[in-house]
C-alpha cells in the first residue's frame, strides 16, 4: 500500500473515530495500533455525563456538543457496521449523602428515593440529567474498528510509534517498531502514552474497575446511572453491573490491587446496598491520559502537518464524537474557534497560565492542577514552528468520462426506484486487464450504471485497488454490490459500507445496491433464503434493493412483494458465457412483474443479449463478455448495439412463427405471358 494522506498515532477510541472520519471525508488513513486491547476505551465504563460530572466552562462546552452528536453519531457506526454499539440515554442520578453544598436543582430525599428505590437510607437527596447516559466502550471499540476496516482504514497492530523525524518545520517521518512510515499529515492520538513521543505534559492515571452480574429474579434492577460522591455504577442492558473507578497516580504500574477493588465494592454497596448479593464477575484497569488542568489537547502543533487529539483523562469516550469532527476540520484548514481553549500552549508557563485559568475547564471538586505542575514545554520543544497551512483531501479527478448516445428512446427510458435511464445495458468492472481498457469499453457501451464490488474495492483486492477512482461518477451511475458475501447478515453489512462509498464518491442519493448471498463457491449459485432474508432487511433500511438470483418465478415474486426495486434472474452461472439457459422461467418471470428484471450473468454473446431482450426483460446485466472480449471496446460497442436493438425488437412485435411459407410478394396482379 502507498503512503497514506494521513498516518494517526493510536488504535484507540479517539485514534479510530479520528480515521473513520477522515477515510469518509475522502483521505486514505492508516492506523498505528500498539496494542488495541491496552486501549482506554476498553477501561471504561462509558458514561456521557457533562453535567453530571460537574465540568465547567470551556470543556463543558465541548462535552455538551460531543453528547449532542451521540445518538446521530453511534446509529451511523451501527448502520455502517451492523454492530450494536450499546448507546443508551438511560439519564445518570447523582445521590449525594450530605446537603452541605446544594445546588439549584437538587431532588429533595423523598424524590431521589422515588426515582431508584432502594438507594442506602442515609442519602438525602441528589441531581436527575435525564439526557446523559452511556454507551458500551468494548462494543464501541469493536464496530470502530470494524468500520474503519471495512472503509479501508489501514490498522496496523502490534506497531507502535518510536519516534518523531523532523525537518524544515514538518514532520518528515515516523520510526515505528515496523521501520520508518510517512504520510502527507500525521495525528498523535496516543492517549497516555502521547508523552513518549513528543513533550507534553501528559501522565498515566490509573483506573481500576470491576463489573457485578445480577443473580436470576434479582429484585432490585437497575435503570440508569447511579453517579455517587466516590463510587459510579454502570447498568449495562444485559444485566452486567460496571463499577468505577480508582484514581492513582502510580505511572504504568499494572493489575488490579486489593485495595483498589475493595474501594469500589464497599461504595458501591454503600450506596446501593443491594449489590452485596451480586456475584462478581470481572476486574480490570486502563490508565486515563491526564494533564495538569485534566482536559485535553487538541489542534495543531508546532509542525504544521502534525495534529494533537489526546489528554482527554476521563472524558475520552464522551469526548469521541466532537474530537474526531474538530480535529478533522483542523486538518482540512477549518478549525473550530473552541480549539484554541485546548491548545498545547496553555502549558507554556507563566506567559500562557491565565488560558487554563480563564477557561475553567474542570468543575467543582476537581481543582486544576496547572499552577503547581512541574515545568512545561516551551515553543522550541517540539522542534519545529507553527503553521496555519490547512491540508485538504479530495477524490482524484483525472478520469475518462464515460459517454454515449442514448440508445433507447426519450419515450423509453428505463426507471429504477424512480431514477430514469436511457441506456438499457448495465455493465460490470471486475476481469479486465487495466483500467484504460475498461473505461474505453463501458464508454463504448454507452452504459449508465456501472456495478462495482464494495468488499473488493474497500479491501484493495487484486485487480481493484483504485477502483473507485477510476471513473467519473459523475456521469454514471453506482451499483455498489455485495460480490464475496456468504450470508444475508454478512451482504447487509456491506450493503451499508456501499452506501456510504457511494456517498464518498459523490454520489449522495444514491441508495441502490446489487444483491448477491453467495455460499456456493462452485456454480456460484446464489441461496434463496439468503437473499430474501437480506432483501427484507435492506428494503427497511431504505435501500433500492436490485437482488440477483436463480431463474426461480416464486422467489422473484416474494422479492418484489418484499419491495426490491428490481429482480435480477441468471440466464446461467456467473461467467460461463453459455447464454441463457433458463428462457422458459425468465419469461414466466417477466410476464409476471410489475417492476423491472433485469438478465444478469451467462451472456456470452451480443445475439444472447439481443435474445434476452427480445422476450421482454428490461435490462441486461454484462461484465465476463466485455472484459474477456479478445478486444473488450468493440465488444462493449457490440453489447450496447444488441440491448438496444433487442429491445426495440420487443416493442416492435415479431411476426409470428408459422409451419409453412408465406410469400414476401403478392400473389394477384403479377405480369403473365
Amino acid at each position: 500500500m502507498g503512503q497514506a494522506d494521513v498516518l494517526v498515532i493510536g488504535g484507540g477510541i479517539v485514534g479510530l473515530a479520528i480515521a473513520t472520519e477522515l477515510r469518509q471525508q475522502g483521505a486514505t488513513v492508516t492506523v498505528l495500533s500498539r496494542d488495541f486491547n491496552a486501549a482506554a476505551g476498553h477501561a471504561a465504563a462509558g458514561m456521557l455525563a457533562p453535567s453530571a460530572e460537574g465540568l465547567t466552562g470551556a470543556l463543558l462546552d465541548l462535552s455538551q456538543r460531543s453528547l449532542a452528536l451521540y445518538a446521530s453519531w453511534s446509529r451511523k457506526l451501527e448502520e455502517l457496521t451492523g454492530q450494536d454499539t450499546g448507546f443508551w440515554p438511560c439519564g445518570i442520578l447523582t445521590p449525594v449523602f450530605s446537603l452541605e453544598h446544594a445546588s439549584p436543582g437538587l431532588l429533595s430525599q423523598t424524590a431521589i428515593h422515588s426515582y431508584q428505590p432502594h438507594l442506602n437510607p442515609n442519602v438525602q437527596g441528589g441531581y436527575w440529567y435525564p439526557e446523559e447516559g452511556q454507551v458500551d466502550t468494548r462494543a464501541l471499540l469493536q464496530a470502530l474498528r470494524i468500520g474503519a476496516q471495512e472503509l479501508g482504514v489501514d490498522i496496523q497492530e502490534g506497531v507502535s510509534a518510536e519516534a518523531f523525524l523532523q525537518h524544515n518545520q514538518q514532520v518528515t517521518e515516523v520510526l515505528t517498531s515496523n521501520g520508518q512510515q510517512q504520510a502527507g499529515h500525521y495525528v498523535l492520538a496516543a492517549g497516555a502514552w502521547s508523552s513518549e513521543l513528543l513533550p507534553i505534559p501528559i501522565i498515566p492515571r490509573k483506573g481500576q474497575m470491576a463489573a457485578l452480574g445480577t443473580p436470576p429474579n434479582f429484585p432490585h434492577r437497575l435503570n440508569r446511572v447511579l453517579y455517587g460522591e466516590h463510587i459510579y455504577i454502570v447498568p449495562r442492558k444485559d444485566g452486567r453491573i460496571v463499577l468505577g473507578a480508582t484514581n492513582e497516580d502510580v505511572g504504568f504500574t499494572p493489575h488490579n490491587t486489593p485495595a483498589g477493588v475493595a474501594q469500589l465494592l464497599n461504595e458501591a454497596v454503600r450506596l446501593y446496598p443491594s449489590l452485596a448479593d451480586c456475584p462478581l464477575q470481572d476486574c480490570w484497569w486502563g490508565y486515563r491520559p491526564t494533564t495538569p488542568d485534566e482536559a485535553p489537547i487538541l489542534g495543531p502543533s508546532q509542525c504544521h502537518n502534525l495534529t494533537l487529539a489526546t489528554g482527554h483523562h476521563r472524558n475520552g469516550v464522551l469526548l469521541t464524537p466532537i474530537t474526531a469532527k474538530l480535529i478533522v476540520e483542523s486538518i482540512q484548514g477549518q478549525p473550530d474557534p473552541l480549539l484554541a481553549t485546548f491548545h498545547w500552549e496553555r502549558f507554556m508557563g507563566a506567559a500562557k497560565q491565565g488560558v487554563a485559568d480563564a477557561a475553567g475547564m474542570v468543575g467543582g471538586g476537581h481543582p486544576t492542577d496547572s499552577q503547581n505542575s512541574t515545568a512545561a514545554p516551551d515553543s522550541e520543544s517540539l522542534g519545529c514552528t507553527r503553521s496555519t497551512q490547512p491540508t485538504f483531501f479530495s477524490i482524484p479527478t483525472k478520469m475518462q468520462t464515460l459517454s454515449a448516445p442514448p440508445i433507447t428512446t426519450d419515450d423509453d427510458a428505463l426507471v429504477i426506484a424512480g431514477r430514469s435511464f436511457s441506456s438499457r445495458l448495465m455493465t460490470g468492472t471486475g476481469k479486465f486487464d487495466n483500467f484504460d481498457t475498461m473505461r474505453a469499453s463501458l464508454a463504448a457501451s454507452g452504459s449508465q450504471i456501472v456495478t462495482v464490488a464494495v468488499r473488493r474495492v474497500q479491501t484493495n483486492a487484486p485487480g481493484h485497488e483504485g477502483l473507485a477512482q477510476a471513473i467519473d461518477w459523475q456521469k454514471v451511475w453506482m451499483l455498489p454490490n455485495t460480490a464475496g458475501c456468504t450470508s444475508a447478515d454478512e451482504a447487509i453489512r456491506v450493503a451499508r459500507l456501499g452506501r456510504e462509498m457511494a456517498k464518498l464518491l459523490g454520489q449522495e442519493d444514491n441508495n441502490f445496491v446489487k444483491l448477491e448471498v453467495i455460499p456456493d463457491s462452485k456454480y456460484l449459485l446464489p441461496d434463496p433464503i439468503g437473499t430474501l432474508q437480506a432483501a427484507e432487511q435492506l428494503v427497511k433500511e431504505g435501500f433500492a434493493v436490485l437482488p440477483y438470483i436463480n431463474a426461480d418465478p416464486i422467489l422473484a415474486k416474494h422479492l418484489e412483494e418484499a419491495g426490491c426495486a428490481t429482480v435480477m434472474p441468471l440466464g446461467s452461472p456467473i461467467g460461463s458465457g453459455q447464454g441463457v439457459r433458463n428462457a422458459a422461467n425468465i419469461g414466466i418471470i417477466v410476464e409476471q412483474a410489475t417492476i423491472p428484471v433485469v438478465v444478469d450473468a451467462g451472456i456470452g454473446s451480443p445475439s444472447e443479449a439481443a435474445e434476452s431482450m427480445e422476450m421482454g426483460a428490461d435490462a441486461l446485466l454484462i461484465n465476463t463478455a466485455i472484459a474477456k472480449a479478445q478486444d473488450p471496446v468493440k465488444m462493449g460497442r457490440a453489447m450496447g448495439l444488441a440491448t438496444e436493438a433487442g429491445r426495440f425488437a420487443y416493442l416492435a412485435g415479431r411476426i409470428p412463427v408459422k409451419a409453412y411459407a408465406s410469400a414476401s410478394s403478392p400473389l394477384t396482379g403479377t405480369i403473365t405471358g
